[in-house]
C-alpha cells in the first residue's frame, strides 16, 4: 500500500538551513624586542611546541599589534597553553630593521580567567620567564601537558604554577622589576630600563640555566643546584660593577655545598676572573654536627693572590631552636691559584682562631629568627671557648651541651636584651604571614625594615628609635 501526501506539488524536501557560524572572540597584544610585525603568532593548545593546522594563529602587523581569533573551546585553552610567536627571516623589528636570523618567543600560561580586553604581550622578559620554566618541567619529561591535561590534573597545574612563580619571583628580586612591568609594553611606556634588562635578562637566564644543566651531570647527587647569570648594575665597586656580567653558582649535596662566584666575558663562555670559591663539607659530631668550610676569595682586580679562609662550625638543634658555634681562622697563607686553598696543607696548618660566633635560629609560627653574637679575643666569651679549635676529632673531648647551655642564656630571643659582652649583635625577624616583612636590628647602626610589596618589589626604610617609627631610605 502507498501513502499518498495531500496537498500535491511535486514532493521535494525542505533543505535546513545552514549551521550558524562558530563564535569567535579576538584576544590581542604586541609582539615585541622592537615591535615585529610579520611574527606569527600562534596557541599551542596539544602542548608539543609544534604549530599544528587545527591551532589558531595570526600574523602581527605594524607595531607589533596582533588579534588572535579564537572559538569557544580555543577561548578556554587559552588560560591553560603557551602563546607562541615564531619570528622568521624577513620580518620587521622596527629597532634593527628585517630579521636576518629566524627566533622564537612565547608568553607562559597564565593559569586564571583572561578577558577579551586583556592584552598579552610577548617579549624577550616573558619568553626568558617560559624557558626557563620550560627547562625545569622537561627536566625529568620531555613532554609538555595539553591544555586538557592541565584542566584536569590540578597536580599538573599546581606544579607549573610554582616554577613560573619561582622563575618570576627571581627575576622580579634581581631587578626590582615588578611583574607587571615585565608584561608590560615597555616601548610604549618609554620604559627603558625593562627595554635593556630584556636583552641582559634573555641573554643571562639562558647562559645560568644551560651552566645548571651541566652541573646537574656533574653533580647527579645535587638535592638542589642554582645557577644565575646577570650584568652588573653598579651597585658596588668589586662585585657589582656596571656592565660586568658575573656568575654565582651553588650546588647543594648530602655532604655539604660547593659556591662559586666569577666574572665572565662578554659571550658568556670563559671565565674572567675568579671572585670566590666555597666548599663546605658536613659530618656527624657525637650528637651534633660539624660543618667544614674553606673559601678562597679575592674581590681586588690587580693580580693580587687569593686569601684562603677556614672555619669550623658545630651545629645542634634542642627544643625548637637550631644553636651553632662558628670558629674562623686567620690562615695568613696566600695563593695565585685559588684552587690551591683547598689543599691538605691548608686543612693541617689553619692558622690562630681569630672570630668566634654563636648563631642560634627558631621560628614562631609562621615567623623566623635569627640572632648572631660575635666575640673577637678581647671579649670574655672568647677566652671561656679557647678549647674550641681544631675540632676535627674531638667530639669525645668537648661537651657541645654545655655551649648550647650558654648560647641559651645570652639572650638571643628577638625580643631580649643580649647578656655577654660582644663585639658586636645581629638579630633578625622574618614574618611570612601575609608579604614577607624583614626586621634587623644590631649594636651597629639603625633598625631596618625591608617589605614585600604586592607587586613584588621590595621597599626599605630604618628606624632611629627602635622600631617605633619607620621612614626613609636606609639605601643599599
Amino acid at each position: 500500500m502507498t501513502a499518498t501526501g495531500c496537498g500535491g506539488g511535486g514532493g521535494s524536501e525542505t533543505t535546513p538551513p545552514p549551521p550558524p557560524p562558530a563564535k569567535l572572540s579576538v584576544q590581542g597584544g604586541k609582539v615585541i624586542d622592537g615591535y615585529v610585525s610579520g611574527a606569527t603568532v600562534w596557541l599551542d593548545i596539544n602542548g608539543n611546541h609544534l604549530k599544528d593546522a587545527d591551532e589558531p594563529s595570526t600574523v602581527s602587523k605594524a607595531a607589533g599589534a596582533y588579534q588572535l581569533e579564537l572559538s569557544e573551546p580555543q577561548r578556554a585553552c587559552l588560560p591553560y597553553s603557551t602563546l607562541y610567536v615564531d619570528v622568521p627571516v624577513g620580518a620587521v623589528d622596527e629597532d634593527s630593521g628585517p630579521v636576518k636570523e629566524a627566533y622564537q618567543m612565547a608568553i607562559a600560561p597564565q593559569f586564571q580567567p583572561i578577558s577579551v580586553d586583556q592584552v598579552l604581550n610577548i617579549s624577550p622578559l616573558t619568553t626568558a620567564i617560559w624557558d626557563q620554566v620550560r627547562t625545569r618541567i622537561t627536566a625529568s619529561d620531555p613532554k609538555l601537558s595539553s591544555c586538557e591535561q592541565l584542566r584536569q590534573n590540578q597536580s599538573l597545574r599546581e606544579t607549573m604554577i610554582h616554577e613560573i612563580k619561582t622563575v618570576m619571583g627571581d627575576l622580579v628580586r634581581r631587578h626590582n622589576l615588578s611583574e607587571a612591568r615585565i608584561h608590560d609594553d615597555f616601548i610604549k611606556s618609554k620604559d627603558e630600563q625593562s627595554y635593556k634588562l630584556a636583552q641582559d635578562i634573555v641573554k643571562g637566564l639562558k647562559a645560568g640555566y644551560a651552566y645548571k644543566r651541566q652541573l646537574h651531570a656533574q653533580y647527579p647527587d645535587a638535592t638542589f643546584i642554582r645557577a644565575e647569570v646577570y650584568r652588573g648594575r653598579g651597585t658596588r665597586q668589586f662585585d657589582d660593577q656596571a656592565g660586568v656580567w658575573y656568575r654565582n653558582a651553588s650546588v647543594w649535596r648530602p655532604s655539604g655545598y660547593l659556591n662559586e662566584w666569577v666574572v665572565l666575558d662578554e659571550n658568556l663562555s670563559k671565565i674572567q676572573r675568579v671572585l670566590n670559591l666555597r666548599r663546605q663539607d658536613s659530618q656527624p659530631w657525637g650528637a651534633a654536627t660539624l660543618k667544614t668550610t674553606r673559601t678562597a676569595y679575592n674581590f681586588q682586580n690587580d693580580g693580587s693572590d687569593y686569601l684562603c679562609k677556614l672555619n669550623e662550625a658545630v651545629e645542634q638543634s634542642k627544643d625548637g631552636v637550631r644553636y651553632e658555634l662558628v670558629v674562623h681562622y686567620e690562615d695568613p697563607k696566600r695563593e695565585a691559584d685559588p684552587q690551591a686553598c683547598f689543599n691538605a696543607a691548608h686543612a693541617a696548618s689553619p692558622g690562630p682562631v681569630g672570630l668566634r660566633e654563636y648563631y642560634t635560629d627558631y621560628r614562631v609560627g609562621q615567623v623566623s629568627y635569627l640572632s648572631n653574637l660575635r666575640f673577637y679575643a678581647e671579649q670574655p666569651e672568647h677566652a671561656l671557648l679557647k678549647d674550641w679549635e681544631r675540632l676535627q676529632g674531638k667530639s669525645a673531648q668537648l661537651d657541645f651541651a654545655s655551649v648550647i647551655q650558654r648560647m641559651a642564656a645570652s639572650g638571643y630571643r628577638f625580643e631580649d636584651e643580649v647578656k655577654l659582652p660582644v663585639f658586636s649583635w645581629l638579630k633578625r625577624s622574618t614574618d611570612d604571614s601575609q608579604l614577607r616583612i624583614t626586621i634587623e636590628k644590631s649594636n651597629t647602626g639603625p633598625w631596618t625594615r625591608t617589605s614585600t610589596l604586592a607587586d613584588g618589589t621590595s621597599r626599605k626604610e630604618c628606624s632611629a628609635d627602635q622600631g617605633k617609627t619607620w621612614g626613609g631610605s636606609c639605601g643599599g
